[in-house]
């Protein structure tokens, strides 16, 4: 079990085996919950307004759900912020040829896949930020292993002189993450003013992210 598996065991009433119907009834609370959070924030989500989006009722809603913060626990765990694509670009060789492509190709693929489950991974980041600890190791459960790569590859680029010694590799990790999950979450709302478009930006993280891997200017 990982940890955000855990996290929703502990946060979800005592689990019974659901039949066809209660996995039909499960879903639709979670998926009216991720519609309703496309237009507002989680405090303004009621179990009221998920049980009617969903045509059930609050009763219905506490056989599956404590509240309204664990169905989007429960959502989070079907979602990924890592894949096969971004796993094997990340494992290329970033001292190698190539490097620039790479990287525009690595930021490209996590923008589009953080994008897919956009408004769970917006309301997850603003409640680990508010201190909802729940929240904050879902975050980190769903970046530990794209970071733990990340971090291979700087420590790599540190031995072979290409990036600073004295850096922490998980803090680059980190920080290259931090960069790409700001970048997903306000790229496409930028404007092209002063260019600073979209594209412009996803290539200003992707020249940054190649360097910080070991790749030559």
């Amino acid at each position: 079990m990982t940890q955000t598996q855990a996290i929703i065991a502990a946060e979800t009433p005592p689990e019974r085996k659901l039949g066809a119907k209660g996995q039909r009834t499960r879903q639709q609370l979670i998926d009216a919950t991720v519609d309703l959070l496309e237009t507002h924030g989680l405090r303004d989500v009621s179990v009221v307004d998920v049980a009617r989006a969903a045509q059930t009722s609050p009763a219905t809603f506490y056989v599956y759900f404590k509240g309204v913060p664990e169905v989007v626990l429960a959502a989070l765990e079907g979602a990924s912020q890592n894949s096969p694509e971004l796993e094997a670009v990340i494992a290329r060789d970033w001292m190698g040829p190539g490097a620039a492509e790479a990287a525009r190709a690595f930021v490209e693929c996590y923008t589009e896949l953080w994008n897919r489950n956009r408004t769970i991974f917006v309301v997850r980041n603003l409640a680990a930020e508010e201190g909802d600890a729940r929240f904050y190791e879902a975050r980190m459960t769903q970046a530990r292993p794209m970071m733990d790569a990340i971090s291979e590859q700087v420590a790599r680029a540190q031995a072979a002189g290409r990036t600073p010694a004295d850096l922490s590799a998980r803090s680059c990790a980190g920080t290259v993450l931090m960069i790409l999950e700001r970048l997903s979450a306000i790229g496409p709302m930028s404007s092209h003013a002063d260019g600073v478009g979209y594209a412009d930006l996803k290539a200003a993280a992707a020249h940054g992210i190649a360097m910080m891997l070991g790749a030559r200017g």
